[in-house]
């Protein structure tokens, strides 16, 4: 049983990674001689996002139904968009702290993205949607069955690492790891993708947002942000931990599998 269910997450794997690669092939063959530019980045991501969601969806890869929802945790999800603005700021000052930088392929990229008409849809709205279908829905389901009910965290930490491995960079890596622990953490004591889908869109929506306000932005250092003062920086960090720290202790209590 444990190897088909390896197996079961290597497939999960293989698919959500050549979607991506066949898109990507597909529309710069399409696209020659022009080349890639921010609206065919911007319509690969989108376009393999939708296809991913839709085969999750159709072979039952991902199990969807809406008994989480129909329990009506909106306060819940409260809770879940303070914590994902809780850890906004630390993240961003871990990574400067440990020196690392999204590498200039990347951060063009995404500025490409950012800056076309579909990129809030895209990176905020669809690619979060199928990153939890594959990441929470299927490979973090099949690895909690393998790893029983006191093992819990061992599948949580697998799928974070996964998670991590395939944004292909350090700078989004450690960040991605991080957050993939709270993400499979909610996973697992609600059996739904939707806090994590919650979480996701924020996190990814606040960065274009963030972006369509202060162009300058993605070529800015954290401490920038506070005109280089480290007092003010420190009061960020203090800020954002409380924030993060009740977050925490509110959905430590309200998340829970809807009853049967």
């Amino acid at each position: 049983m444990k190897k088909r269910e390896l197996l079961n997450v290597a497939l999960y794997l293989f698919a959500f990674l050549t979607i991506q690669a066949i898109t990507i092939a597909v529309v710069m063959l399409v696209s020659q001689p022009a080349g890639i530019t921010a609206g065919i980045t911007t319509i690969t991501t989108l376009v393999s996002s939708l296809i991913t969601i839709a085969l999750f969806y159709k072979l039952r890869w991902t199990p969807c139904s809406g008994d989480y929802i129909n329990t009506r945790p909106w306060f819940t999800m409260f809770w879940v968009v303070c914590l994902t603005i809780g850890t906004i700021a630390p993240l961003a000052y871990l990574n400067e702290l440990l020196g690392v930088e999204l590498p200039d392929t990347y951060n063009e990229m995404f500025k490409g993205i950012m800056n076309h008409k579909l990129g809030f849809i895209t990176i905020g709205i669809i690619a979060p949607i199928a990153e939890e279908y594959v990441f929470r829905g299927a490979i973090l389901r099949v690895l909690c069955n393998m790893a029983g009910k006191h093992r819990q965290w061992v599948a949580i930490a697998l799928s974070a690492a996964l998670f991590a491995i395939v944004h292909g960079n350090m700078a989004q890596g450690i960040g991605a790891f991080l957050c993939g622990l709270l993400l499979g953490w909610m996973y697992v004591r609600t059996g739904s993708i939707m806090p994590g889908v919650v979480f996701h869109w924020v996190n990814n929506s606040t960065a274009v947002l963030l972006y369509r306000i202060m162009p300058q932005a993605a070529d800015m250092k954290f401490v920038d942000f506070f005109g280089g003062d480290m007092k003010r920086v420190a009061l960020a960090m203090l800020f954002s931990l409380m924030i993060f720290g009740a977050s925490l202790f509110q959905l430590n209590q309200r998340l829970q599998k809807p009853q049967q």
